[in-house]
């Protein structure tokens, strides 16, 4: 079974606390979300989590061990997404979906036109993200992690831009990564809307 922890994490930023003392632990099929107003910690907490920033106080680890003894396997088990697409709008969605699958790295094989499928965009392989709304560019954006084999999900704001429908869709994957044993922590503002699927909750601010 996997374990990811967090124990006594501090983070201070510029001088100010953001947080401290915070502890939580996500096991197989854990789904978390962590909530505040924009200046709480959301995005700090998840970059530490990544070792984008530094811990100064408290730890984290990967299955008992501190994900800075572990960072080749832990970076192999975790997919981070971010504030940014990252895609390029020269490109189309398969094309950008190619470029993402390369850089990242992921071993496994991918049928693309399937993923674009299941999230809403089927029939738009060849389509320049130029041509596509906000929604839509995070969308493929979001295609990253659904073609990583990762055990772990780290999400800041995935609904950025998504209209009801995208959130929905984007939601019902997310729960179905967690059923599948995954696990997944998304920091949010918005209200995860899911039904007979435990969810946690850690307010930060």
């Amino acid at each position: 079974m996997a374990l990811f922890k967090v124990n006594n994490l501090q983070c201070v930023r510029r001088d100010n606390i953001l947080f401290q003392g915070l502890s939580f632990k996500l096991e197989d099929g854990g789904l978390l979300q962590i909530d505040g107003v924009n200046g709480s910690g959301k995005s700090s907490l998840l970059q530490m989590c990544i070792g984008l920033i530094q811990i100064t106080e408290g730890n984290i680890s990967w299955n008992q061990t501190d994900i800075r003894d572990c960072r080749y396997q832990f970076q192999t088990d975790m997919t981070y997404f971010g504030h940014t697409n990252g895609v390029k709008t020269g490109l189309t969605a398969l094309e950008n979906m190619k470029v993402m699958h390369a850089l990242s790295g992921f071993k496994s094989e991918v049928d693309y036109s399937l993923i674009l499928k299941q999230i809403g965009l089927a029939g738009m392989d060849d389509v320049l993200l130029s041509r596509m709304s906000a929604g839509q560019k995070r969308r493929v954006g979001l295609t990253r992690i659904f073609m990583a084999s990762s055990k772990l999900w780290l999400l800041d704001e995935p609904f950025n831009a998504l209209d009801k429908n995208g959130k929905k869709i984007i939601e019902q994957l997310i729960v179905s990564h967690c059923k599948a044993g995954g696990m997944v922590i998304f920091a949010t503002h918005q209200t995860m809307e899911i039904d007979g699927y435990p969810l946690q909750h850690i307010h930060l601010g």
